[in-house]
């Protein structure tokens, strides 16, 4: 059994698309199709809205099945999934499946990448996030999306400091370049290769109705009751697929009005203790930045 090499833990909203987009260019690594196969842990909103597919118990043999095979020109496998960093469990479980794997770890302030969260999220069919930012931030879970450095604490304590590496979201803005080399490197795949793969932004998305929004939510957790179709729908692959489907046809993009200045700093004094810890912590790590 050939073991997965490396796996993407987080954090969402940092730039894990876009990597994600240079790792599957890469002709030497065998990346997951579906970019998240969400084996070790399921995204934020089904754990929230009780949907999970529940992934973990079909065991690892399923888990492999969703990789392209080893072999050939590929030398490297795995996956980013950023709701793996929110769970101590998933921790637990990768340290079980392979103690020396490689995780990357994509970080940015966290005001912005729980407002930015959140903005995208705000209109998911799995489950609805409140109407305002303020009211999502009375939830100590959501609000503590942004505490990196007490949800690093888990794989800092399972795993050797030299097999994480920690890419900062300014540093793919400002070099894309060095950190596509820098990350080619950790993983031991040629560094040289330059895939140059275009990939814009995910926006905020609003409902164009927001009866059919509603609708939809009310008719997914009715269908997914269902014996039959309800483990059909718990398909990592149809769930995606539904999932983008109701994004094309029922939402559209938009722009969202920055958090006012007042409430940006309360948020930063929020994590200001956090943010500490966290750049003790990033001492030992590789990182980019």
């Amino acid at each position: 059994m050939t073991h997965i090499d490396f796996i993407g833990i987080g954090a969402p909203k940092c730039g894990t698309t876009w990597l994600s987009a240079q790792l599957e260019a890469h002709p030497q690594i065998g990346f997951a199709p579906d970019k998240e196969v969400y084996y070790f842990a399921d995204t934020i909103l089904r754990r929230i809205a009780g949907q999970e597919l529940h992934c973990f118990s079909r065991g690892v043999a399923w888990y492999h099945e969703q990789f392209p095979p080893s072999g050939g020109a590929v030398s490297c496998r795995g996956e980013f999934c950023p709701s793996y960093l929110y769970l101590e469990e998933a921790a637990a479980r990768i340290a079980a499946y392979r103690r020396d794997i490689k995780l990357l770890v994509c970080l940015r302030p966290p005001v912005e990448m729980i407002y930015s969260w959140y903005w995208y999220n705000r209109n998911a069919v799995v489950a609805s996030l409140p109407e305002s930012f303020e009211k999502m931030m009375e939830n100590p879970f959501l609000r503590d999306l942004g505490r990196f450095a007490h949800h690093l604490r888990p794989y800092l304590d399972r795993f050797p400091a030299e097999n994480i590496l920690v890419v900062q979201f300014d540093a793919i803005r400002r070099e894309p370049d060095r950190v596509q080399e820098g990350v080619y490197k950790f993983l031991n795949v040629d560094a040289d290769f330059k895939p140059h793969v275009e990939t814009g932004k995910n926006p905020a998305r609003a409902p164009r109705f927001p009866l059919v929004q509603s609708a939809a939510q009310h008719l997914y957790s009715g269908v997914s009751a269902l014996p039959g179709v309800g483990k059909l729908l718990k398909s990592s692959a149809i769930a995606k697929m539904l999932q983008d489907a109701y994004h094309r046809l029922a939402t559209k993009n938009r722009e969202y009005e920055p958090l006012p200045p007042e409430k940006r700093f309360e948020w930063e004094a929020y994590y200001a203790a956090d943010q500490k810890e966290l750049f003790r912590q990033l001492q030992s790590l590789g990182v980019i930045d």
